[in-house]
């Protein structure tokens, strides 16, 4: 059996091997963050785009908003566009932030990245920390821009700003 995982583990770095000459590309993996995700899955809910939506809808406007939607994207990403009435929390700060901006633990939260992989694993965190009712938006913010949804995109960016100069 170690031999067989061995040589599984030797052709899945030889695979990606292949594809490492490319500056953009990602670094040798033998496949034990997208291990580490699948087992997380088995114990966060994960949430529609369009489950979301209906609930962003319900928002009661005297009682406030129906779900706290936070944001763990890198500030770059946050600054370029991001879900309405979403909250910014980079998920480096997250565990540290989180009590003062949903202090209640029962509060329905949603968490949302790029694709649904950061927001997976801070959800994990938010439920190790006590908050009952954490879920993770499925696919991210580009599965939300895909189904039609509109997304709050900043006039310019602080790059922008130091270029005029």
């Amino acid at each position: 059996m170690f031999a067989l995982a061995r040589s599984s583990l030797a052709r899945r770095c030889a695979v990606n091997n292949v594809q490492r000459h490319a500056f953009s590309s990602s670094a040798i993996s033998a496949g034990y963050f997208k291990d580490y995700l699948e087992r997380v899955r088995v114990n966060v809910k994960e949430v529609s785009v369009s489950e979301v939506n209906a609930e962003l809808k319900k928002a009661d406007p005297h009682h406030g908003v129906s779900v706290h939607l936070l944001d763990v994207r890198e500030p770059y990403e946050w600054n370029v566009e991001h879900i309405p009435n979403a909250i910014y929390t980079g998920r480096g700060c997250l565990e540290r932030d989180i009590e003062s901006i949903v202090p209640d633990q029962q509060e329905p939260i949603v968490v949302y990245c790029a694709s649904g992989n950061r927001s997976l694993l801070a959800a994990e965190s938010l439920q190790n920390l006590g908050y009952k009712n954490v879920r993770s938006l499925k696919g991210g913010i580009a599965e939300w821009k895909k189904a039609g949804n509109r997304v709050r995109i900043n006039a310019s960016t602080f790059a922008d700003r130091v270029e005029k100069y």
